[in-house]
């Protein structure tokens, strides 16, 4: 249907010019360094924009023909200009009103944690939440549970979280109100650790065991804080430029879609739905409602099949093939067996909806592979463009399957941020880029982290874990935005700057190409653009 209403729009727009009929611009764009994400033209001076789309890009003269008396004439200044980024891995989750902790580092010790947490219950009224966000330091240690927890926090509840997203601690009065009962079942792809010879939780859970009790704790939210923070979601974005996120929320996937269009947000949103499990099941009503979520005349969609299917390298999650160089013996492990895998790809097929993998291991992504083997090694993979988040672990031998599959990295150059950690987890063998790049994988770009996304350029072109794999800065920006369209199927709407494409875009702050590279996380748009119309304004272009 969108490649018929770009057909539709281009036509009617050479059909006035056959007729001789000048099509005029609503807003052009003048004296602009435009990068446009396209190797047929891939810098222009000038943008014409009639309704929701680009008609014209070219020098000032060509583009200024367009122009009459109506016509809006903005002065770039020989600012940079960039496709409006899309963010292809975000997540969204809204907390109930609570306490958060705060922390000098991303990894307190468990010590200044529980100092944290005492100081919080002698501020905080009895029966009110407290939210931390703890790292590995404190996952790692043992005694970092429920008990302890209930010593200095009896009457609040206390949920502490890894910023990474892989771990969660709880005392005893959160649990009735995350529904977890003391010896609740594992979920298939998760479990609960149990006090010594018992089968009593310790508060300490994994994967699957914490994305129920993450949905029970977002249906605290009312609807109306939910839309006030997508709303700040939406005006951090436009001030970065980002014009397009794909998001995986909490919530399930039906209010999550219907809450995004009432907020009415500026910018255009993919809501991913994101399944539970049971003791017994993996639960598929999130993905067999998608067909119902339709919502024409918003800039919200729903589509997608995601699936946890390995942890991360921060507590030694990710499924490798090879024991992590730091615990000798240890390969990590898959969430779910290989069956269950093969069950997931044949189930995408019927539903007729991309699969998004996570994978952050090469084992994990090496059994994808197998598993789109078995199902059959003639399907036109490519055309569904299967998606592997985060993949680190598609390298050496992977990458000729990647390519022959068609498959999709979506990268998270955020993570390449701690090269001690991650090459003491696993050397200097994952977690490639330039070499993905290089063998024609289609690369996207998500934060799944902070949103900036010149901090994700930036990590990616240094690659300060494997330096050899970093990439340009323009492969960078066209990864964040053609790159993530076609993750999305969108590439022939949006994701590049091309007559006839909706006219998303940003006018940056700096030239993004030329600066030092520690000046790029200080980038921001002084002017976002979404389907026209200008949606963030810095007032610093008169």
């Amino acid at each position: 249907m969108k490649n018929i209403i770009y057909v539709v729009f281009l036509s009617a727009v050479f059909s006035l010019s056959a007729f001789g009929q000048q099509v005029t611009a609503d807003l052009i764009l003048l004296n602009g360094k435009v990068f446009t994400a396209d190797p047929a033209k891939p810098s222009a001076r000038a943008i014409a924009i009639r309704s929701e789309r680009i008609i014209a890009i070219g020098t000032n003269d060509e583009v200024k023909k367009l122009a009459d008396a109506k016509t809006r004439l903005i002065d770039l200044q020989g600012r940079t200009v960039v496709p409006g980024f899309n963010d292809a891995h975000f997540h969204f989750m809204p907390d109930p009103k609570g306490f958060h902790l705060q922390f000098k580092t991303l990894e307190p010790s468990w010590e200044e944690t529980l100092q944290a947490v005492k100081n919080a219950v002698q501020e905080t009224p009895n029966g009110q939440w407290i939210f931390g966000s703890i790292g590995n330091n404190v996952l790692s240690d043992n005694t970092a549970d429920r008990i302890a927890l209930d010593r200095i926090a009896p009457n609040h509840p206390v949920l502490l979280r890894a910023y990474y997203g892989h771990g969660y601690i709880v005392n005893s009065k959160a649990m009735p109100l995350l529904q977890i009962a003391e010896e609740e079942s594992d979920p298939m792809g998760g479990h609960f650790e149990r006090v010594a010879d018992s089968k009593k939780i310790n508060g300490r859970f994994w994967e699957y065991a914490e994305w129920k009790p993450n949905r029970i704790l977002v249906n605290q939210v009312s609807d109306a804080d939910a839309i006030k923070g997508l709303k700040k979601m939406a005006e951090e974005a436009v001030s970065y430029g980002i014009t397009s996120m794909q998001i995986m929320s909490s919530m399930s996937v039906d209010r999550f879609a219907k809450l995004l269009v009432k907020a009415d947000l500026p910018i255009r949103v993919r809501a991913i739905p994101f399944a539970m499990t049971s003791p017994t099941k993996r639960d598929l009503s999130e993905f067999q409602m998608i067909s119902k979520l339709k919502f024409p005349n918003s800039k919200v969609r729903v589509s997608g099949v995601k699936w946890v299917l390995d942890g991360t390298p921060y507590e030694r999650g990710a499924a490798l093939r090879q024991p992590y160089s730091d615990k000798p013996g240890w390969k990590g492990k898959l969430n779910f067996p290989e069956s269950e895998v093969l069950k997931m790809v044949k189930e995408s097929l019927a539903l007729k909806q991309q699969f998004l993998a996570h994978c952050a291991g090469d084992r994990c992504a090496e059994t994808v592979f197998d598993a789109m083997e078995k199902t059959s090694a003639k399907s036109d993979w490519k055309s569904l463009r299967y998606r592997i988040e985060h993949g680190d672990g598609v390298t050496d031998d992977l990458i000729a399957r990647a390519r022959r599959f068609g498959v999709i990295v979506v990268q998270n150059p955020i993570h390449f941020s701690e090269p001690e950690l991650f090459q003491r987890r696993w050397g200097m063998r994952l977690q490639p880029l330039r070499s993905l790049t290089e063998a024609g994988i289609p690369i996207a770009i998500g934060s799944d982290g902070p949103m900036n996304p010149y901090l994700n350029i930036m990590f990616a072109a240094i690659h300060p874990t494997r330096p050899t794999e970093a990439i340009t800065r323009e492969q960078a920006v066209k990864a964040y935005t053609s790159g993530s369209a076609f993750a999305e199927f969108a590439e022939n709407e949006k994701g590049t700057l091309t007559k006839g494409k909706l006219a998303d875009l940003s006018v940056l702050s700096q030239d993004i190409f030329k600066i030092p590279t520690p000046e790029l996380p200080k980038t921001y748009s002084i002017l976002t653009i979404v389907s026209g119309k200008v949606v963030y304004d810095a007032k610093v272009l008169k």
